[in-house]
C-alpha cells in the first residue's frame, strides 16, 4: 500500500490537497476540503477499473452542485425542522438553508472548509489513515459550543474504507455527522436503477411533504421494502431504522453486471437512502449528474432527532468525547 499527494485546488486562500491511497487492486482518493471521498477506482469482474463514486475536479463544482457529493456533513446530518431546537432550557435558531428548514449543518457546517490533515501508516503495513481535523465555532454555525472534530479515513489492504468520527465540545451541543458519498457502481456509464439494494430494516421514519419526520415509525411497504434484495428506484429519500447488530453487514449495494458490491457495517442506528431524485448538475468540465445517477447511503441517527427524542440521542455534553464509525467493504463477485 502507498499514499500520494497532489495539489487539487484552493479555497478561501487555503490549498486543497488530494490524497490517494492505493492497494493492490484499488485506489481511493480523498480531499481535505470537506473531508471528502473524491473517487474510488475499482475493477469489475473483467478487471476493468472505473471510478464508482461521484466527484468533481474543482472546489467550486462541489459548492455549486449543493449536493454534498462525497463530503462529511454535520454538525447534524439531515433536516432539523424549521432550524430550531431547545437544549438545556434555551431555544436555538439555526440557518434555514433549505427553507424553512436546516439541512446538513448549513453553509457553515463541516463540508465547505479545509481540514488539517495528517497521514498515519500502521506499523503492520496493512492500512493507511488520513486524520482530518477542524474546529467548528458557535459564532459561525449558531449551534451551541465550539467543537474540535476529527474525521479519520482509513483504507486497509482488504479494500475496506472506515470513516471514524471523534469530537469534543466546550459546551453541551448536538452532533450527528455522516458521509454523503454517492455510489455509482456502473462506473458513471448510466444511472443506478440496475443496482440491487439490501437493508436490514423493517421500519422507516414517516415524513411529511417537506421530508420532515412526523415522529411516527411505520412498517416498510412494498415500494420501500429492501429487507430482501431488490432494484433501487428513483425518488428514494427515506430514513430506515436498522435492525441487527453493529458488527453485522446491514446494508449491501450490488451491481450484478459488473460484479461490484459495497457492504456497509455501522454503529449508527439508521441509514437515509437517497437515490438522487431531481439532481441536475453539470460540472465545469462538462460532466453531468442527472436524476438517479447515484445513491447516497447516509448512516446516522434519524433526522430531526432533537425534536423527536424517541428517535435517538444526538446531544453531546461538554465532558464527553463522541466517537462513531462506519465501514464500507468493496468487493467483486
Amino acid at each position: 500500500m502507498k499514499v500520494t499527494t497532489e495539489h487539487f485546488d484552493e479555497y478561501q486562500g487555503k490549498v486543497i490537497t488530494k490524497y490517494t491511497i492505493t492497494t493492490d487492486t484499488m485506489a481511493f482518493s480523498f480531499l481535505d476540503f470537506g473531508a471528502t471521498l473524491h473517487s474510488v477506482n475499482m475493477p469489475d469482474k473483467e478487471g476493468q477499473r472505473d471510478n464508482v463514486v461521484i466527484g468533481f475536479d474543482s472546489a467550486q463544482d462541489y459548492i455549486d452542485s449543493s449536493g454534498f457529493f462525497g463530503m462529511t456533513i454535520g454538525r447534524v446530518a439531515g433536516r432539523i425542522s424549521h432550524g430550531t431546537f431547545e437544549l438545556a432550557g434555551k431555544t436555538y435558531q439555526l440557518q434555514q438553508n433549505m427553507p424553512p428548514h436546516h439541512l446538513h449543518g448549513g453553509t457553515h457546517g463541516m463540508s465547505y472548509r479545509v481540514y488539517e490533515t495528517e497521514i498515519s501508516r500502521h506499523e503492520n503495513g496493512h492500512e493507511i489513515a488520513l486524520i482530518m481535523t477542524t474546529v467548528l465555532k458557535s459564532e459561525d454555525d449558531h449551534y451551541p459550543g465550539n467543537m474540535r472534530v476529527q474525521v479519520t479515513h482509513t483504507i486497509n489492504d482488504a479494500n475496506e474504507w472506515t470513516v471514524h468520527y471523534q469530537a469534543v465540545t466546550d459546551e453541551d451541543t448536538l452532533f450527528n455527522p455522516s458521509n454523503h458519498t454517492y455510489f455509482n457502481l456502473n462506473g458513471m456509464t448510466r444511472d443506478i436503477m440496475n443496482h440491487l439494494l439490501t437493508i436490514d430494516s423493517h421500519q422507516i421514519a414517516e415524513t411529511d411533504d417537506e421530508l420532515i419526520p412526523t415522529g411516527r415509525l411505520i412498517d416498510v411497504e412494498e415500494q420501500t421494502d429492501y429487507s430482501t434484495e431488490r432494484p433501487v428506484v428513483e425518488g428514494l429519500d427515506t430514513p430506515y431504522v436498522l435492525d441487527g447488530k453493529q458488527d453485522d453487514d446491514r446494508i449491501r449495494l450490488r451491481e450484478p453486471e459488473s460484479g461490484r458490491t459495497v457492504t456497509i457495517q455501522t454503529d449508527r442506528p439508521a441509514v437515509i437512502v437517497y437515490s438522487a431524485g431531481g439532481v441536475d448538475f453539470t460540472a465545469q468540465n462538462g460532466f453531468h449528474v442527472g436524476s438517479g445517477y447515484g445513491i447516497a447511503l447516509e448512516t446516522q441517527v434519524l433526522p430531526d432527532a432533537i425534536n423527536q427524542p424517541q428517535f435517538g440521542e444526538i446531544r453531546i455534553i461538554g465532558s464527553e468525547t463522541f466517537q462513531s464509525a462506519t465501514i464500507y467493504k468493496f468487493s467483486v463477485e
